[in-house]
């Protein structure tokens, strides 16, 4: 039984394809405007591209499915009603953190802003505090690293480390 206002499963595959295929082809194309500097064996766009592909891809599977009638149902309860709450603000921490290291990313920095976000996220999971900080640290250390050494593309270490004379 679906929910007052909630989309059959076709129509809401459908819509959500559209939109991760509209958004993906978006990233691409931005990602492709990134120029690299000199020497770079990869363009600071080439993850954001990889990203915005499978996003593309994957709104294109859901909209095949949709097309074939294969979209599952999904049962609405008292559970999924309960847990809305947190995945839209689940939702508006992933676009809002991604939309800040965009503007960001110059002045506050690559590892700063990567940890907040991350650890802010498992926190939103339910990821204890001090296990969320350590391991967004891990992760946002090892991104950093591979962007650094792995890709020779070197990710902004903040204005204020520089103004620090720490870089």
């Amino acid at each position: 039984m679906t929910a007052r206002g909630a989309l059959p499963a076709a129509k809401r595959d459908l819509l959500v394809g559209a939109l991760a295929m509209a958004g993906g082809a978006a990233v691409v194309w931005l990602a492709g405007q990134i120029r690299g500097m000199p020497g770079q064996p990869f363009s600071p766009g080439f993850f954001p591209g990889i990203v915005g592909g499978l996003a593309a891809l994957l709104g294109a599977v859901l909209v095949l499915r949709a097309a074939l009638g294969r979209a599952p149902r999904i049962e609405e309860d008292e559970a999924a009603a309960e847990a809305e709450p947190a995945l839209r603000i689940a939702a508006l921490w992933v676009a809002g953190g991604i939309a800040a290291i965009a503007v960001f990313l110059e002045d506050l920095g690559f590892l700063p802003l990567l940890v907040g976000w991350l650890c802010g996220f498992q926190m939103l999971l339910g990821v204890g505090w001090a296990r969320a900080v350590a391991l967004s640290a891990v992760l946002a250390f090892g991104a950093q690293q591979a962007f650094t050494r792995l890709l020779g593309v070197p990710l902004p270490p903040g204005d204020w480390l520089i103004t620090l004379g720490w870089m």
